[in-house]
């Protein structure tokens, strides 16, 4: 963290509301020691064992989370009152306590860290991609927070996230039109980077038109990364083939093919093979004979008789 660079949006933040006449020393340790009281007021009736866990639930590391920044943001601006380089105020006291108190166990290892609070959010174009909750978990393993950005003609987008809880908010855009859902969602994308610095984003989009605003975001030091999304084919059943067209036939009528034509002549050489022979003529009865028959059936004519 810049605290030179948060000083300075303190400051600027304090002279447009014309609050600098108030931000005295006095005035700002007051103010520290009220919000440290605020934050011990969430603990204050807590068990040790209860205080351990209590950041586990939402709201009250919500709340934490705002007291610590709260007593952050004045311990800053009163060092910036009193002239008093923080950096370096912090490093001459970490020798002095050094000096003050010295280690019994040199070299011991200092052990397991706190539990890891920094949450990844999960925005979604609902608009362009609709993963499942088991999708999301799949694309990023460690996320705690989704972000549906969703039309207004898109209905029950939260139903497939309940899995979540209330880690899902489903948000419906103003009014539809060109990128409206792509600035909705750079829009939270700052809302949740400016209250949680420390997060990680992921963006579940195909369009590849967030890609500068995310670059932009990992340039000034937040972690936020781009991921595409295929739907999964579940169960998909082959499309039922076609059932071909009848043919037409046209008035005029084909020519035979080859096949046809080698069909016709082998149907007519079997007609002539069983059609009935003709009778052998009988012997005897050739032309000759049937010359002689007719001379016999014609009329005897008178001959002149022959005298001897």
């Amino acid at each position: 963290m810049d605290l030179a660079a948060l000083q300075t949006t303190l400051r600027q933040f304090a002279a447009e509301r014309n609050w600098q006449p108030f931000h005295t020393p006095k005035n700002l340790a007051m103010a520290l020691m009220v919000e440290a009281a605020e934050l011990a007021e969430i603990f204050q009736w807590m068990t040790p064992e209860q205080s351990q866990s209590a950041c586990a639930d939402h709201v009250t590391r919500e709340q934490v989370a705002d007291e610590l920044a709260d007593v952050l943001l004045y311990l800053v601006q009163l060092a910036d009152r009193a002239g008093i380089d923080l950096k370096r105020a912090v490093g001459r006291k970490l020798v002095k306590n050094s000096k003050k108190y010295p280690p019994l166990r040199p070299g011991l290892p200092a052990g397991a860290s706190g539990p890891d609070t920094v949450n990844t959010h999960v925005l979604v174009d609902w608009e362009n991609v609709q993963p499942s909750d088991a999708d999301v978990r799949t694309l990023v393993p460690d996320v705690t927070d989704v972000w549906l950005f969703h039309g207004p003609a898109q209905t029950n987008v939260g139903a497939r996230h309940a899995s979540f809880g209330d880690r899902a908010t489903p948000v419906k855009i103003a009014r539809a039109g060109k990128n409206a859902l792509d600035f909705h969602l750079s829009f939270y994308m700052g809302y949740i980077a400016a209250r949680h610095p420390d997060a990680r984003f992921v963006v579940i989009s195909n369009d590849k038109g967030y890609l500068p605003m995310l670059e932009h975001a990992s340039e000034l030091g937040f972690a936020a990364r781009h991921l595409g999304f295929t739907a999964p084919r579940r169960g998909l059943k082959a499309p039922a083939k076609k059932k071909a067209a009848p043919k037409k036939t046209s008035a005029k009528k084909a020519a035979p093919t080859t096949e046809e034509a080698a069909g016709t002549k082998t149907s007519a050489r079997k007609m002539v093979a069983t059609a009935p022979a003709r009778p052998a003529p009988t012997p005897g009865k050739g032309p000759k004979v049937k010359e002689a028959a007719k001379a016999k059936q014609a009329p005897l004519r008178h001959r002149p008789l022959r005298l001897t």
